[in-house]
């Protein structure tokens, strides 16, 4: 079986940085691998696509939903919502102090020219709509200026058979906004957007301002600002060997558990995964990073999933209409949740 995540904190990244998900299913005679691990490129790729068989991921919202309106076999099996910053930023000198600075600004939109899931794109314009929204503006108040990035995302990933390899990391966060940041400095936009571990990138190097705070915790209910992380899992999958999938959600919930009382190696962890120094990661997140590793299925994720899609179904970044209901497979997270019960009620 696979796996891939984001740089993102979320409870794969512990059962996978502590080998827990290998030793799950050593005596079956299961191998598991990272995609970072693998030659061929085409399998890096399934990170964004989901096209490798027996394979799970657990990250950004946008590749699984593009992936699913192309008719990908994947079902969304939980949902995270840890505090992450966010924020629309500008030069110290900008004289951009708050919201209502945004109207006329120039605000950059990048581009990727040769990635067919342009997913920072999404979320840059998800974060302008909240700001906006903030600010009492819309898009007529401001003018949106495209950023082209000729470089994929890819050319930044690293790949490579470490215990635990991710795809993704310092280099990746240090490297998306690069084009952003250069148009930036040579004053051909006035702002950008930025959140979680390269929004402290950024504002750290070149001292960015808050010109509009998007920081959307859970308990403010606020599905519009707030970006879901997603589990997946492959289809079939899913179907035919559904007792896999079950005990792979469950080393999630033992992470999430562990998370609570092992503070210092969990920041450890997700400085490795997100790509930053470890006195930067509640500045990124919060202090309360490790209370927030759960996986669940609340009305309130599942409705902030749902708006995510309809926001990507109107930007045009899905091939067809999402049917949810079909993707969102709630009954494996259930079982493993049984399961982790049962076992810890025994211990």
């Amino acid at each position: 079986m696979w796996y891939t995540r984001c740089p993102a904190p979320t409870a794969a990244s512990i059962a996978i940085r502590e080998g827990w998900l290998e030793q799950e299913f050593a005596s079956d005679g299961i191998a598991v691998q990272s995609l970072a691990s693998a030659h061929d490129p085409r399998v890096h790729l399934s990170h964004y696509n989901h096209s490798q068989p027996n394979s799970f991921r657990f990250g950004g919202y946008v590749p699984p939903l593009v992936s699913a309106s192309r008719g990908a076999d994947l079902r969304v099996l939980g949902l995270s919502w840890p505090d992450r910053t966010a924020a629309v930023l500008a030069l110290p000198d900008s004289g951009m102090r708050g919201p209502a600075d945004l109207r006329g600004a120039r605000l950059s939109v990048p581009k990727r020219l040769k990635d067919s899931t342009d997913w920072w794109r999404a979320l840059v314009l998800s974060g302008y709509e909240s700001a906006l929204e903030v600010a009492g503006l819309s898009l007529d108040d401001v003018r949106l200026v495209e950023v082209n990035i000729d470089r994929p995302y890819m050319a930044d990933a690293t790949a490579g058979q470490a215990a635990g390899q991710s795809l993704w990391g310092a280099r990746s966060q240090f490297a998306v906004q690069r084009e952003e940041i250069t148009a930036l400095l040579r004053g051909e936009v006035d702002a950008i957007y930025s959140d979680a571990a390269m929004g402290e990138i950024v504002k750290a190097a070149f001292g960015l301002v808050t010109v509009v705070d998007l920081t959307a915790p859970e308990e403010t209910n606020n599905i519009s600002m707030a970006q879901p992380l997603v589990l997946t899992a492959t289809g079939s999958l899913v179907e035919q060997r559904p007792d896999l999938v079950v005990r792979w959600i469950t080393r999630l919930l033992d992470a999430d558990a562990w998370a609570r009382a092992h503070q210092s190696r969990v920041l450890q962890i997700i400085a490795q995964d997100v790509g930053l120094p470890e006195d930067f990661v509640h500045g990124a997140y919060s202090s309360r990073i490790y209370q927030q590793l759960d996986v669940s299925m609340s009305p309130l994720r599942v409705r902030m999933l749902e708006q995510k899609a309809a926001e990507l179904e109107r930007w045009g970044f899905l091939q067809q209409p999402l049917d949810m209901r079909a993707l969102l497979d709630p009954a494996p997270l259930q079982q493993a949740q049984a399961l982790w019960r049962e076992r810890n009620q025994r211990a």
